[in-house]
Formats: structure tokens, sequence, C-alpha cells
């Protein structure tokens, strides 16, 4: 299936690493040309050389509102163009506080404001070249948090934070997407679940020492949780993240889509 993507520009926020990466590998793969962006210039000039195809990275912080501005001025200076933004870029909370007692006030909204602040600034510096481009697309990347309460490590972390900025981004994909779509503009978020990306055997070690087992029988277990049997992997998002910024897209829009593994049981109207 053709899907268009050949010499689109495409911008992907915290695209030098996990899921991010995959992403844009996937879009090289279809002929586009990539913009990334993250905070470590070292792993984003190692995922350009990695993406390949003219592929380009640009430090940022996308908990400051400047940077948010200046990764899509650039990418838009560099190409000349903008035709597909995917906010992918977050930030870790693993190491937030199981109890709200104990939790800060900036750990609870660090997710909010380091990952939905951060879509919706990009995304508002976007919009004109988008609009431009005459059929953009944004595709934003949420979590299944946004949906349930889910805690994989019992006691060692809150899903507080996860929740709140997840949330908040699927409300903002809705709005967006009415908003846009008389411009031709088409707007998704995708919620992955757990998925096996480079943090994933952190997490599978401490389960793992918390459980008294190795880290092939903590994976085994929490892969036996899902019901395709196994944990997803960032490869299991990239085509469906493809297929929501092709041409053959124009009529979904304001949709959330899980990339579960069937992990969420609820009936998604």
């Amino acid at each position: 299936m053709d899907l268009k993507l050949k010499d689109a520009v495409v911008l992907v926020t915290g695209g030098s690493r996990g899921i991010g990466l995959a992403i844009a590998k996937g879009f090289a793969n279809e002929g586009a040309r990539v913009a990334i962006c993250g905070r470590d210039p070292v792993r984003l000039a190692a995922a350009a050389a990695e993406i390949g195809g003219g592929a380009v990275g640009f430090q940022a912080d996308l908990f400051k509102a400047d940077d948010c501005r200046a990764v899509v001025e650039k990418t838009v200076a560099h190409f000349g163009r903008l035709d597909v933004l995917v906010n992918n870029a977050s930030t870790n909370v693993d190491g937030t506080p199981a109890s709200l007692e104990d939790a800060t006030d900036a750990q609870v909204m660090e997710r909010f404001m380091g990952k939905t602040m951060g879509a919706i600034r990009c995304t508002r510096t976007a919009l004109p070249y988008l609009k431009k481009a005459g059929a953009g697309r944004v595709v934003n990347i949420g979590g299944s948090s946004a949906r349930a309460v889910s805690r994989f490590r019992p006691g060692t972390g809150s899903g507080l934070p996860q929740g709140l900025g997840n949330a908040a981004l699927a409300n903002f994909t809705r709005h967006l997407a009415e908003e846009v779509a008389h411009d031709g503009i088409v707007v998704n978020i995708i919620h992955p679940s757990l998925t096996r990306t480079d943090r994933h055997i952190g997490r599978m070690e401490r389960r793992a020492a918390s459980a008294g087992i190795t880290v092939e029988q903590a994976e085994a277990e929490v892969g036996k949780t899902f019901p395709i049997g196994r944990v997803p992997g960032p490869e299991d998002i990239v085509p469906l993240v493809l297929l929501l910024s092709s041409a053959l897209a124009g009529a979904i829009t304001g949709q959330a889509m899980a990339v579960d593994g069937g992990m969420g049981l609820a009936v998604q109207y």
C-alpha cells in the first residue's frame, strides 16, 4: 500500500530514543524527510545518523515555550515546509512517590507540563505551516493511563502524573481536531500501554529485584498479562502512526486508538 509519504516533511518530538526513534525510522523508510528533537545532543546526532535519509536533529527542551517554537521553525527553515507533526516527547515519571501526600506539585504536574503543554506549544507554532501544506497531520502519542488506572509495580510509583498528562492530551486532541478540520488537517491520538522501549529493561530489573526473581521471569510474567502474550514494542505502534499521517487518513480525525496488546478491556465508543 502506498501511503504517499515520500518527500513529506515530518517532525517527531522526542525522536532520539524509544517509540519516537522507531516512528522517525518508519517515516524515513517511506521516503519522508525527517526532523527529530531531544535534549541530549550526542544522542540526537546518533539517532539522526541511524534514521538516515538526511534526517536532522534539533536540541530542545520542550518544557520551555521558546524551544517548542524554535524546533518547529528550525524544521521549516531546513526543509522549507511541514506536513506532519508527531507529538511524542514525554518525561520519565517512574520515580514519582506513590502517595499523593508525598508528591510535590511539580512531580504531579511534570507529565502534563513536559508532554501535554509541549504538544500544545509545538502544535500552535506548526498550525500555519500545516494549513499551508493543505492536508496537514498531527499525531499525538498518549498512553493507556488516559483511560484506566494501572500499576505494573504496586507501591513503587504513582500513575497519577501519567494519567493527568495523557488524559489532557486526549482532550486537546479532540478539541483541536474540531477546530482545524475545515483546514484539511486531521488530528488523532494513539494510546500505547506498557511498551518494550529502552526504559523497559530498567522497569523489569526493578520488578525482578522486588519479587526476588530473574529479569527473564519478570518479563514473562508481565507478558502473560497481555492478551497477545507479550509486551508490545515500538514496532507495533509505528504502522498506525504512518497510516494516520498519510493521505489515506483524510476522514479519520479526533480519534483515540490504543496499541495496547488487548490490555484495555473497557468497551470504547
